[in-house]
């Protein structure tokens, strides 16, 4: 029941503390901090919808008596009331919504000033009590907006707002409004005011069309349109006639948005008159506003309203509209402003809305527009068209014609962005129809034009941002291409069949890949469906190019598929498609061959390289030939030939394809019987080919070739005539293009080398009957001359391909006869010189790969070579290819290559090589015995022993080349020596252990070749298989391997075979080679020649005992210097004896060397290690080193006395440094499982000695050591000393050369080796060691002889030691010693002796142990409980306990001891423990809350006997205390309730609070606390409701907690169990003191916590 309030007071109060807690969320409501100011309204909120009277009413009365209130206050609770008001609007009463309307006016018109946050929030309230008290709400407002008088400003925003919120409550007010609104319009002076009345307006306006949308839903259907047009118009008249004169940028963009929605309002007959002004008035404001889009909003709304049933309204203002919004769109939008782009979609929008009634005058300026060349006016006609084309088809229908005759000139445009959009608008126009008209074609022909664009020149490009380059423009078109073609059906009849005009034409070629995609679909396609249109009547369709040109030019672009775009594929369907077109005797044929070109093409185009160009012209050659076969019509081939002939004007800049149309006009020639044709066609070869272009000369002599096969002599002739021409003429005649300019010196020499090329190919394609006796008389008297003094690349190369083509020709192989070539040395002497004048350092061409080609292909010829052209072609060629750079390129500092350049390279490079190997294989089979061999070996010597790599290798490559060419084809027999066998396995075996892997890979094929070819010379068959010679293959695998070991054996295998196999003849020139094999520039080299010669060393070292030192100083100094592993290998083994004879002198020296020990002394303890019985003497003295040195001295730090500095000693470090590396080395295992315990217990104590401690002194640096050439040796940079990290490496090597390797992964996972280092945390380290130690299979055995090793240490000096050895001890009690009950005893006797030692980590550790009995059993927890339990006490007791850690400790004991022992034994003291450790629920240190808990939980094992009432109340005394840390900040400490929650849930007496904790408290799930204690409260209450008020205060008492997190749990838990309290029971709880302290919390200094309290205060609503 709602009880009134006192006279005067509006609260509707109910009389409890729910109206105390509401006024103070409302007054806390303005917070400081964001997040509690939105918690505190949402609480408002939330108590408003169960409380709207009490929350409502008690807002209004706050502010009605706050005069004073801060205006953000106000804001607040204003902002809390609109939204409560629209959740609650139809649950109150009339009086209440009328003091709130009242209130809210009067907040919205308190300060005559505009505040807008505050008046909005008033107008908000108003807006939304509107909503239902439309009334009431206008009542207030038309009070305070009188007639004569300027209303408030928000007073009009909220009419204006509460138009469009309730439209059928407001629309009927409006005429009252606009009453009293319209006189005042005159008198209003500032742009704000006039702002917000026009803004109404507007609203108004829009109001009252929605009402009259809608008057089926509306109250009043009487009203109309009519019945405020007078009064709008009154409006319109000031608002447009005298405010748009403003300079407010602001007022005029609201005016013009309202006047677009007062003109739908307005009479028709006034709007014709007032259109002029306002067309005027809107198209001015265009110059005025930076922003347009509001204005052309307006104004397309305006038109809107206008352009309806043919109404002529617009006609006399048309053309300036059109400019003005044409101007508009010539603004390129920004699209990265929304505005910008809404204004241009208006803008476009405007335009279709004009089409309605004007598109004949507007498509009448757009196309007069057009005939401007501004690049922007064109875009912005186009821009529109492609809009009006698209979304005003009804009204354009009967424009199309105009339209299309109109844009026929754009087609000239060279524009790309004028183009651009021109395409755009065709593919809009294909759409609608317009390219079947007449002119539509030339808009195709447009769009092939493009697509046949080139690319954009290299270079930087423009900056303007809308630039369009050719490669986009071309993309786009070919797209639009094959979207007309392939999605338009009706576009048929217009591409097909004009296309095909198109293919031939030169200005197309490029765009041939884009026209035939389309030809191809649209051929096959009509051929598929027998269409009408398909077959094509040439004589008719006059501009279609003839079958045998279509098929002339189709044949060339296919030649080259990959270009224009790999058009080769369209191509190829396209000739399918109309092949009925070009000839019916084709049909069959290209369809059989067509579709296996295509997949040729398809299976060759994925993977580059595949694909060779020369095989896929030799297909479509020999298909070319093929058709002409099938034809068989010599007048259509002369047809074919003759316009194949016309189209080589169109290749001038394409020498591919003209390379390609000079081949197929061979295969014609070929096939041609009329003489004047080929005579005619062979003055067309030279009369167009550019003698500069490489592509076009070879294309040219093949098909001078070609024509030669079936017109020999007429070929002859006209070369002979050529040439002669040529001699006389120089530059003119043929070369009259070239006349009067001295650049072109070098043209002849090009015309030359085309001649001499067409003589190689006639050579090679005519008939070997007949060129023989051409060939000296005719062909290589003419081109003799040509070949001396050439400069020129081009020229070279192309006389050296004619030589090697003329060599070819005249091999007997071809030429089915024997033929002596007299005059080849000329020819030899010349290519030796191209080559010799090549450089020798990189490639630049292929001249040098071309000659030595052509150089194999004549030394096959007879007569034979003489021996010193044999060397001068073999130097020639090795020094042109040997010396080259790794990559062929010219070193070059700073310039990269690029990809294409080096796979270029690459491809260049190998094709050299194989040149060589060629040729040297050419030479050999004209000599293959032994000594030609030798003839080629003596060459590569110098290149095999050469610094290079690369060029070693290339040497080594070459000579298996030749050896495995001459185990192929030499016939080989016993009666000849195989004399130089020696020498070349003798070079060879250095190589075996080259550096580089490829070169021994090399060798060791050579070395097994030469071994072959020496047991053929032997008498043994070609298929002999010698078991160890064959075996020299499987060496190869490890020859990859770089290890020097594996070299070393791999020679020694190879010594073994050479030597067994090597004849004894050979034996002693193997041997003296090979010693300069030791003298090899690679050191691996030499290694591996030293192990053949040498066999082996030995030294005498018992009886250096007196300089043992000297001797190892001197050694170690030189192992400093040497470089080569092997050698190194000997030096130390050298070491290792000399330590097996003097083993203490040796290691005491090496001690003393400097720390650590740099890689050289490493490797010395490496090698010694490697003897076991070296390796037992050093680890007993090293143990007995340890036990008696100092671990560290300890003296004051110079900046704080009262802290000591610790600094590492140097014996027992350097013992560590040692053992590490001794643990490193293999063989040392057998000892280190010998004295596993006793070097397990040193080191873990070597852990506590190095823990924090520093570094020695620095040590004294040994001098460098100084050698004859003046050579330092690399100095080593000084490494820092960690002497903690050195124990720990060798703990961890320690543990891996026992094998431990478990152990190892376990103390890795758990940290353990780092926290070792740590001085706080190194004792949990051993700890966990301990454990790991245990509970491992194999090292468990070792426990009790590691314990008895470390016994002793428990009385050191050094406290890490004892905190080691303690820490230990105590783990291993928890582990139960692995049984061993005698060692449990002995170790708990030891640690009970250390209860009382200095140092309180120690004590820690020795209670740590003693509460770990509890793992050992019940039987000793009985047996020493007594002990124990006192000994934890005391340690809860311990006074020098400065981190609580003892307190931890003994709790964590008491814990474990209690699940072991009977309850008699805890009786007497259990309240007592209950009470000690309360105190520690709220300490600060999380640990000691955390065991605390876990403590207390575990008393519960006792709390259900005899002590079963006091302990029961301990409980209810800790509950609170429980559930509040349920959710305390340290994650430990919520788990630690969660166990002590569900350890006492059994004994707290309610079932389902037990059940609740047992289901939800799990150790590692996610606790949802608010909802959990929500819950909670509510069983709580069911099940203690006369503990409930005990709570609660319990509750209140956390209110002053240290911690925000438990204050904020305390309110929450109080709100809970306050708020599920039913009515009746909540007599017996002191709601004052609790609600007061609650209103107390909302001042908190923490937000969090005030958050938490009006969280808690919005549950209290029923109090």
């Amino acid at each position: 029941m709602i009880m009134p309030g006192p006279e005067g007071d509006a609260v509707r109060g109910t009389g409890g503390q729910v109206d105390e807690i509401t006024m103070a969320l409302i007054d806390a409501a303005h917070d400081k901090n964001d997040e509690a100011r939105e918690v505190i309204s949402n609480s408002l909120y939330e108590l408003g919808k169960k409380k709207p009277s009490l929350v409502l009413s008690s807002c209004y009365s706050y502010l009605k008596k706050h005069n004073k209130l801060s205006t953000d206050h106000r804001i607040v609770i204003l902002n809390a009331l609109e939204r409560i008001l629209k959740e609650v609007l139809d649950n109150i009463d009339v009086s209440l919504a009328v003091d709130l309307i009242h209130q809210a006016a009067d907040e919205l018109t308190q300060s005559k000033e505009v505040e807008p946050e505050w008046q909005t929030a008033a107008s908000g309230v108003l807006v939304a009590l509107g909503t239902k008290y439309c009334d009431e709400v206008m009542g207030e407002l038309l009070d305070r907006f009188q007639p004569g008088v300027i209303p408030h400003f928000f007073v009009v925003q909220t009419i204006g707002n509460l138009a469009s919120a309730n439209v059928y409550a407001m629309v009927p007010h409006l005429t009252a409004v606009l009453g009293t609104m319209l006189p005042m319009l005159g008198m209003i002076k500032f742009d704000n005011m006039r702002w917000v009345f026009t803004s109404a307006l507007s609203k108004f306006s829009e109001a009252i069309l929605e009402y009259i949308a809608n008057l089926d839903k509306a109250p009043d259907s009487s009203i109309t349109k009519q019945k405020f047009s007078g009064e709008i118009f009154s409006a319109y008249d000031i608002i447009f006639n005298i405010w748009l004169q403003s300079k407010e940028a602001k007022l005029r963009l609201a005016i013009v948005e309202a006047v677009g929605h007062m003109t739908h309002v307005m009479d028709q007959d006034k709007l014709e008159e007032q259109f002029p002004k306002i067309l005027q008035g809107m198209l001015g404001l265009y110059r005025r506003h930076p922003e347009p889009y509001h204005i052309t909003q307006g104004l397309c709304m305006v038109l809107d309203g206008v352009c309806k049933e043919e109404s002529p309204i617009l006609e006399p203002h048309f053309d300036n509209l059109f400019n003005i919004l044409f101007s508009q769109v010539l603004q390129t939008p920004d699209y990265t402003n929304p505005l910008s782009i809404k204004n241009h979609n208006e803008l476009l929008r405007s335009f279709t809305i004009i089409a309605r009634s004007f598109s004949g005058r507007l498509v009448g300026l757009l196309l007069q527009k057009l005939e401007t060349t501004n690049e922007k006016t064109r875009i912005g006609v186009l821009t529109i068209f492609k809009h009006i084309i698209n979304s005003a088809g009804p009204s354009m229908e009967d424009k199309k014609e105009v339209v299309v005759s109109g844009l026929k000139n754009l087609c000239n445009d060279s524009n790309n962005k004028v183009k651009k959009v021109f395409a755009q608008v065709v593919i809009a126009m294909a759409h609608h129809g317009y390219l079947e008209l007449e002119g539509g074609q030339l808009m195709v022909e447009f769009i092939v034009r493009q697509c046949a664009l080139p690319d954009d020149p290299p270079g930087k490009r423009p900056a303007d941002p809308e630039w369009v380059s050719n490669k986009a423009l071309r993309s786009m078109c070919e797209n639009i291409l094959q979207l007309v073609t392939t999605t338009i059906e009706r576009m048929e009849i217009v591409l097909w069949p004009y296309l095909l005009e198109l293919i031939v034409p030169e200005q197309y070629t490029e765009a041939a890949g884009a026209l035939c995609r389309s030809l191809a679909y649209l051929s096959i396609k009509k051929r598929e469906e027998n269409a009408d249109d398909y077959e094509i009547d040439f004589e008719t369709q006059a501009n279609i190019p003839k079958p045998p040109s279509l098929a002339a030019k189709l044949v060339v672009l296919a030649g080259r598929p990959l270009n224009g775009r790999e058009r080769g594929m369209h191509v190829l369907q396209m000739m399918r498609g109309i092949s009925g077109n070009i000839h019916e005797n084709l049909v069959e044929l290209w369809d059989t061959v067509i579709p296996k070109l295509v997949q040729y093409l398809e299976d060759h185009l994925e993977d580059e390289g595949k694909w060779s160009q020369k095989n896929w012209e030799d297909l479509l050659l020999k298909m070319l030939a093929k058709s002409l076969d099938v034809i068989d019509s010599e007048e259509w081939i002369a047809d074919f030939g003759e316009l194949m002939g016309q189209h080589v004007t169109m290749y001038q800049n394409a020498a591919e394809e003209k390379n390609f149309l000079y081949k197929c006009l061979g295969i014609i020639m070929r096939k041609s019987t009329k003489k004047d044709f080929v005579a005619k066609h062979l003055d067309l070869l030279f009369s167009t080919v550019k003698h500069t272009e490489q592509v076009e000369k070879e294309g040219c002599a093949i098909a001078v070739g070609f024509s030669a096969a079936s017109h020999l002599d007429a070929v002859l002739t006209k070369l002979e005539a050529v040439a002669k021409n040529d001699t006389a003429k120089k530059s003119t005649g043929i070369l009259s293009v070239f006349k009067g300019s001295d650049k072109s010196e070098g043209v002849p020499e090009k015309v030359k080398s085309t001649i001499m090329l067409c003589y190689g190919f006639v050579a090679l394609y005519s008939p070997p009957s007949l060129i023989v006796s051409r060939m000296e008389a005719t062909i290589l008297r003419t081109i003799a001359p040509y070949f001396q003094n050439v400069k020129d690349t081009s020229v070279k190369q192309n006389l050296i391909r004619t030589v090697d083509l003329i060599g070819k020709a005249l091999h007997p192989d071809h030429l089915e006869q024997t033929y002596n070539f007299s005059t080849r040395g000329n020819f030899i002497a010349h290519l030796q010189t191209y080559m010799n004048a090549e450089p020798v350092s990189h490639l630049s061409n292929e001249t040098r790969a071309l000659a030595m080609n052509a150089c194999a292909t004549l030394i096959k010829l007879d007569p034979r070579l003489s021996e010193a052209e044999i060397f001068d072609l073999i130097k020639t060629g090795m020094d042109c290819t040997m010396a080259l750079t790794p990559n062929g390129f010219p070193l070059k500092k700073g310039k990269e290559e690029t990809y294409d350049e080096m796979l270029e390279m690459e491809v260049l490079m190998e094709a050299t090589f194989q040149a060589l190997y060629d040729m040297l294989n050419g030479i050999l089979t004209k000599d293959l015995a032994p000594q030609g061999l030798e003839t080629i070996f003596k060459h590569l010597v110098p290149w095999i022993l050469d610094p290079e790599e690369h060029k070693r290798e290339r040497a080594l490559k070459t000579w298996q080349t030749v050896l495995t060419f001459y185990l192929e084809h030499a016939e080989i027999t016993s009666e000849e020596t195989f004399s130089r066998e020696g020498v070349f396995l003798a070079r060879m075996v250095p190589r075996c252990t080259d550096p580089s892997i490829n070169i021994r890979l090399h060798a060791i094929d050579c070395v097994q070749l030469t071994l072959k070819i020496g047991l053929r010379y032997e008498g043994n068959s070609g298929d002999h298989k010698d078991q160890m010679v064959e075996a020299l293959g499987t060496l190869k695998e490890r020859l990859k391997k770089g290890d020097p070991n594996i070299l070393f054996s791999v020679i020694n295998d190879l010594s073994k075979v050479v030597s067994k196999k090597l004849h004894a003849d050979h034996l002693q020139p193997f041997m003296e080679v090979l010693q300069e094999g030791l003298l090899d520039p690679q050191s691996h080299s030499s290694s591996g020649a030293c192990v053949v010669l040498n066999g082996l060393m030995k030294t005498r070292g018992g009886e250096l005992h007196k300089e043992v030192g000297k001797i190892l100083d001197n050694l170690y100094d030189k192992l400093r210097l040497i470089q080569c592993p092997q050698t190194r290998t000997g030096t130390l083994r050298t070491i290792r004896t000399m330590a097996a004879h003097h083993l203490i002198p040796v290691v005491t020296t090496l001690l003393g060397y400097p720390l650590p020990y740099d890689e050289h002394i490493v490797e010395v303890w490496h090698i010694i290690a490697q003897e076991s019985q070296l390796t037992a003497s050093m680890i007993d003295h090293f143990l007995e080193l340890l036990q008696k040195s100092l671990p560290y001295e300890e003296k004051p730090d110079p900046r704080d006395k009262s802290h000591l500095l610790k600094t590492a000693t140097v014996t027992p470090l350097a013992v560590t440094y040692a053992l590490k590396e001794i643990f490193v080395v293999e063989e040392s295992e057998e000892q280190v499982l010998k004295n596993f315990h006793r070097l397990f217990a040193a080191l873990m104590v070597r852990v506590g000695s190095a823990v924090g401690v520093g570094p020695p002194k620095t040590q004294v640096e040994r001098e460098e050591p100084k050698t004859k050439d003046k050579k330092k040796a690399p100095k080593v940079e000084q490494k820092l000393i960690n002497p903690s990290q050195a124990v720990i490496e060798a703990f961890q090597r320690f543990l891996q050369r026992a094998k431990s390797f478990d152990m190892c992964e376990s103390l890795e996972k758990e940290m353990v080796w780092i926290n070792m280092e740590d001085e706080m945390l190194y004792p949990e380290a051993i700890t966990t060691l301990a454990r790991i130690l245990v509970t491992s299979t194999a090292e468990c055995a070792y426990t009790s002889k590691i314990v008895a090793n470390l016994t002793s240490v428990l009385s050191s000096l050094f406290d890490p030691q004892r905190v080691v050895v303690a820490a230990f001890f105590a783990e291993l009690i928890n582990q139960k010693c692995a049984g061993d009950d005698t060692m449990v005893e002995l170790i708990m006797n030891s640690l009970l002796g250390r209860l009382v030692d200095s140092s309180h980590v120690v004590r820690m550790l020795c209670i740590r142990g003693l509460s770990n009995v509890a793992s050992v059993g019940k039987d000793q927890v009985q047996k020493y409980s007594t002990t124990i339990l006192s000994a934890m006490m005391a340690g809860m007791d311990d006074k020098e306990d400065p981190n609580d850690d003892i307190t931890i400790e003994a709790m964590s004991g008491l814990s474990r001891i209690m699940s072991e022992i009977d309850e008699s034994h805890i009786r007497a003291i259990l309240i007592n423990v209950a009470l000690k450790i309360r105190p520690c629920f709220e300490k600060v240190k999380p640990a000691v809350r955390a065991q605390a808990f876990i403590l207390f939980g575990n008393l519960s094992r006792f709390g259900d006997g005899p002590s079963r009432a006091p302990f029961l109340e301990q409980i209810h005394s800790n509950f609170i205390s429980l559930l509040l840390h349920l959710n305390d900040p340290e994650p430990d400490v919520k788990k630690a309730c969660k166990y002590a929650l569900r350890m006492l849930g059994p004994l707290i007496g309610s079932e389902a609070v037990n059940d609740k904790f047992q289901k939800h408290l799990l150790e590692e799930a996610n606790l949802f606390y608010g909802e959990f204690m929500n819950d909670l409260s509510k069983l709580i209450i069911q099940d203690f409701p006369e503990k409930i008020n005990f709570y609660v205060m319990g509750c209140v008492s956390f209110f002053k907690s240290h911690w925000d997190e438990i204050k904020s749990n305390a309110a929450m838990f109080a709100g809970f169990l306050l708020g599920n309290l039913s009515k009746e029971k909540q007599g017996n709880i002191t709601k004052e003191h609790v609600c007061s302290a609650l209103v107390l919390l909302l001042k908190d200094i923490s937000p969090q916590v005030r958050c938490k309290a009006a969280e808690a205060m919005s549950l209290l609503y029923d109090y």
